[in-house]
């Protein structure tokens, strides 16, 4: 059982150097000989643990994209309201950017290489699962003002995610957080979004 341990704490170590590569250099900067190098590691050694170049990349956008919907479901847990929740799937800190980047990326892989259509399935599923629980929990508490399919709301929600992500990657700097957090509570309201404590 150590072993196990041992061997999947070492391919998130390699991880994290991958997704440093992406921030700097994009894919293209993600070879095993650059990976190795900054590891402090042998060729052999990176390859003991990885593949090829495309696995190193699928596991660091997994784990990129699990910490998101891992910070939002802990965020719901502590009770926060949906706004507070969607906060952390945005990119307004260097980690979460770096995590967006490093997930951005990975979309630009092509549909031809092994289990990527496989890989971007699984993320999308993954975060409308959270969002809808989301959705769910603020209309039990009558956040809403119709309810609707949540399942439904949910996916609106992803773009609305995905699109001020996808604008902070065109513009960083026109894009502070204060920024996206305000696009965001614009766009919940639209969605029907009223917090019970507004109309009460």
């Amino acid at each position: 059982m150590p072993r196990i341990v041992d061997h999947e704490q070492r391919r998130i170590e390699i991880a994290r150097v991958v997704s440093d590569l992406v921030l700097k250099g994009g894919a293209e900067a993600v070879t095993i000989r650059a990976v190795a190098e900054a590891c402090g590691y042998s060729t052999t050694i990176v390859c003991h643990y990885f593949r090829s170049k495309h696995e190193m990349l699928a596991f660091t956008q997994r784990a990129a994209w699990q910490r998101g919907l891992a910070r939002i479901q802990k965020a719901s847990r502590a009770g926060k309201d949906l706004p507070t929740c969607l906060d952390h799937a945005l990119p307004n800190t260097e980690q979460r950017w770096q995590d967006w980047h490093c997930w951005m990326t990975f979309w630009g892989q092509s549909p031809s290489n092994e289990g990527v259509e496989a890989d971007w399935a699984e993320s999308v599923s993954a975060s409308n699962a959270v969002f809808v629980e989301l959705v769910e929990r603020a209309q039990a508490r009558g956040d809403f003002v119709m309810i609707e399919d949540p399942v439904e709301v949910a996916t609106e929600m992803q773009l609305v995610v995905n699109g001020i992500a996808t604008l902070v990657a065109q513009g960083r700097s026109d894009w502070p957080a204060t920024r996206q957090r305000q696009m965001l509570r614009k766009q919940l309201r639209r969605l029907g979004y009223r917090p019970a404590a507004e109309t009460d």
